[in-house]
């Protein structure tokens, strides 16, 4: 199950753009997920729903050192 909901993601985020820091986009395939990292509050606005959309629109994503997905990171070491 897919759950960035494809170009609205994309939307929120460059209607929003002090959001991008919580997006993480992998160098290699450019999938973009959302920081496992972010906490659940990332505004000082009681009640904000900025945690809840990006989740809602991204999945998460984890980035090596070298800003590589899991996936292709797994891939790069099995070609070596």
């Amino acid at each position: 199950m897919k759950r960035q909901k494809g170009n609205e993601g994309e939307i929120y985020i460059n209607s929003f753009p002090k959001l991008k820091k919580w997006i993480n986009e992998c160098l290699c395939c450019y999938e973009k997920g959302y920081n496992p990292a972010m906490p659940e509050k990332i505004t000082i606005v009681e009640g904000s729903l900025e945690v809840y959309n990006i989740k809602r629109l991204f999945k998460p994503l984890s980035l090596n050192q070298d800003g590589l997905c899991p996936q292709c990171e797994k891939v790069l070491k099995n070609r070596k």
